[in-house]
């Protein structure tokens, strides 16, 4: 059990619990996901059913300089850098391993480490992360110390023999499509007719899926297509803006320009949707503490990387993020030189300096405001874009995409009286 936990109750027999300084974050196996003060403790001790915790969740916690969690919700775990594929948005720039990359037993290590920090969520990722030699091994490490897991895969090695050994539970296959046509040409090395079928085998056999997209200049369309068929499927679905990061930063032609805002919104909005559904499907997955950590950013004015997130690579460097990996921005150790917990503590004061309201764009874009929550106030993308650590890390697609979907979003999904 980790050290920052308290024993599991009778009442609420599938929660998971970690110590804050404020109280306790509580993950409840139904997917619901909470801060609680100190008097939850005991509630939970003494047996308290689910219901009869409410009156003790916060509905504010206290914000002090360089403000983090005890741990991270999530952390990507980059288990190698190997990859089949050389896609062009890569922003990793997989291929090849890391020199000196965490051996098998290493890695071991580092998920003990995690696991007695507090750390709920984890995200294998690579290159690709099933062409680790070691893959099942470290995917079933992880699955019994109780991390709730996301398979991040391009697909390629997913076969009936290797769904035949994958957890059933609180493990999400999340495989990266970008369109149908279009994704031969981003990935190179893989079709979607190919991926298609890998997909529906694992449906088949009932192994929560994912299809994640990058959305770029010219495959909008196509990812409403691919919407369609997760739907169809009842895969989860979601998309992010090609970034020039990376092996990205080579194909800068494929960032998403201001002409196909429109598709992008609606595209968002049959997301969301989509969403509604997909979420009563599953009880706790990595989506839903990603949706925690961006609803921490909104509360406490500051990015979540670093402060309920952080990106482990394979060669023991530790970051709060990808885009930070990418970039090489904001190194906080490696966990060959000091414990995971030694560095979440004490090396990660860099990027938990930058608060909203430092950015210096902010005070006159609208976007920094109600009913608008922008996620480009990042200090690498800002420098990517501006040169400028506080400059805006908004592309004019990103902008205006935000503001059309927050319309959009007001429109289909407004916010209950007296919220």
């Amino acid at each position: 059990m980790p050290s920052n936990s308290v024993p599991v109750s009778r009442g609420v027999p599938d929660v998971r619990i970690r110590r804050e300084e404020f109280g306790y974050v509580l993950a409840f196996g139904t997917g619901e996901i909470g801060f609680y003060n100190d008097e939850v403790a005991s509630r939970l001790l003494h047996g308290a059913a689910r219901e009869e915790l409410e009156p003790y969740r916060l509905h504010a916690i206290p914000v002090r300089d360089e403000f983090h969690l005890s741990a991270p919700l999530i952390v990507w775990f980059e288990i190698t850098r190997s990859c089949n594929l050389s896609c062009r948005h890569c922003y990793i720039e997989a291929g090849k391993p890391r020199k000196n990359e965490l051996s098998t037993p290493e890695i071991f290590n580092a998920l003990d480490q995690l696991k007695a920090a507090g750390v709920f969520a984890l995200v294998l990722v690579g290159g690709e992360p099933m062409q680790h030699p070691d893959f099942l091994q470290i995917l079933n490490y992880a699955h019994a110390l109780g991390f709730v897991i996301s398979i991040a895969t391009n697909g390629a090695y997913i076969t009936q023999e290797l769904i035949d050994v994958l957890p059933r539970e609180e493990c999400v296959v999340s495989v990266s499509i970008d369109g149908m046509a279009f994704h031969k040409e981003m990935r190179i090395r893989s079709t979607w007719e190919d991926l298609r079928e890998r997909i529906l085998l694992l449906r088949k056999n009932n192994i929560p899926t994912a299809i994640m997209s990058t959305q770029a200049d010219r495959n909008v369309e196509e990812l409403h297509s691919i919407l369609a068929f997760a739907r169809e499927n009842l895969c989860f679905f979601g998309s992010t803006p090609f970034s020039p990061i990376g092996r990205g930063r080579f194909f800068a032609e494929y960032q998403p320009k201001p002409d196909i805002v429109e598709q992008a919104a609606q595209l968002y909005i049959a997301d969301k949707r989509h969403d509604q559904i997909m979420n009563d499907t599953v009880g706790l997955c990595v989506a839903k503490f990603l949706d925690e950590c961006h609803r921490i950013a909104q509360a406490t004015g500051r990015e979540f990387c670093g402060v309920a997130m952080a990106y482990l690579l394979s060669d023991g460097s530790l970051y709060p993020c990808s885009i930070c990996a990418s970039n090489e921005k904001f190194g906080a150790g490696n966990i060959r030189d000091n414990s995971f917990k030694h560095i979440w503590e004490n090396s990660f004061s860099g990027i938990r300096q930058f608060t909203y309201d430092k950015f210096k764009e902010c005070p006159n874009c609208e976007l920094s405001r109600d009913p608008y929550y922008c996620t480009s106030r990042c200090p690498v993308m800002a420098e990517v874009h501006t040169g400028d650590e506080l400059g805006c890390g908004a592309t004019p697609f990103i902008k205006a995409s935000l503001k059309r979907r927050t319309q959009l979003l007001q429109t289909e999904f407004p916010e209950p009286a007296g919220d």
